[in-house]
């Protein structure tokens, strides 16, 4: 039975995360969860520039304009916290006056909406990849390095998201519709360990890929963001550790190998 079953999962491309489910679209305002605050529009981007903006060079200058502002919210969200910041701090920084900002933004919440959205395309676009490798842990790894990369990198985005969730349910309703994509697309992958390993799962595979994910976020968050002391080579193999030795009890046989 075993040796059957090692002929069924022994394809990583089966078990890669992600792979199950057809990519998502980028995150847009057609994906926004029910409850979002309509009060946030669209920023002007160069494709949506029209001709009062000049033509091409001021469709240019515009997407410069509202990256400059992108940039000093960053800063500031950096510098002083969600609660604390205002669009003053904006402006300060991006050295523009209140009615630019005002142009491309009703309010600091659009701006960190627009930050959210561009951080959490670029997950969408690691986690939809078709990874492949040797062996499920050297797998496991590329997985989920990139994804500490990307919150090493998005950290102050990440830390001003989840101030603004306490406060704003429409960032708590993104966090909760966001997050959900991710741990629907681990759950897929361990349901299909459980159904190849032809066992009873004791726990929900959903409920399972829950715990996993809040596993990567929440020592992310302490490590990267609340300035908790770990080198990135720890963080990385902890993690693989026990998300393989998940797989493996899923699986009922070493799927994973050891360190």
């Amino acid at each position: 039975m075993r040796s059957e079953l090692r002929s069924c999962v022994t394809p990583w491309a089966a078990l890669l995360p992600f792979r199950r489910r057809p990519v998502a679209p980028p995150f847009g305002r057609a994906g926004s969860p029910a409850g979002y605050d309509a009060r946030v529009p669209d920023n002007p981007r160069v494709e949506d520039a029209s001709p009062e903006m000049g033509g091409p060079d001021g469709a240019v200058r515009a997407s410069q304009t509202a990256q400059r502002l992108r940039q000093a919210a960053r800063q500031a969200f950096a510098e002083l916290g969600w609660q604390a910041t205002r669009v003053q701090d904006v402006v300060q920084r991006a050295g523009v006056s209140h009615g630019t900002f005002y142009t491309y933004y009703p309010n600091k919440a659009a701006v960190l909406d627009d930050l959210v959205r561009s951080s959490q395309a670029d997950l969408s676009a690691h986690v939809t990849e078709p990874w492949e490798a040797d062996d499920v842990r050297s797998a496991l790894e590329g997985i989920v390095g990139g994804l500490i990369d990307l919150y090493q990198r998005d950290a102050t985005i990440l830390r001003t998201w989840l101030e603004a969730a306490r406060e704003e349910r429409q960032f708590s309703n993104l966090y909760v519709e966001l997050r959900g994509r991710y741990v629907d697309r681990v759950s897929d992958n361990l349901g299909a360990v459980v159904e190849m390993s032809g066992r009873d799962p004791v726990v929900p595979p959903r409920t399972i890929a829950a715990a996993l994910v809040a596993m990567v976020e929440h020592l992310c968050y302490a490590w990267l963001v609340l300035g908790e002391p770990h080198e990135r080579s720890d963080v990385l193999n902890s993690i693989v550790l026990v998300w393989g030795s998940t797989l493996n009890t899923l699986a009922g046989f070493e799927l994973v190998r050891p360190l």
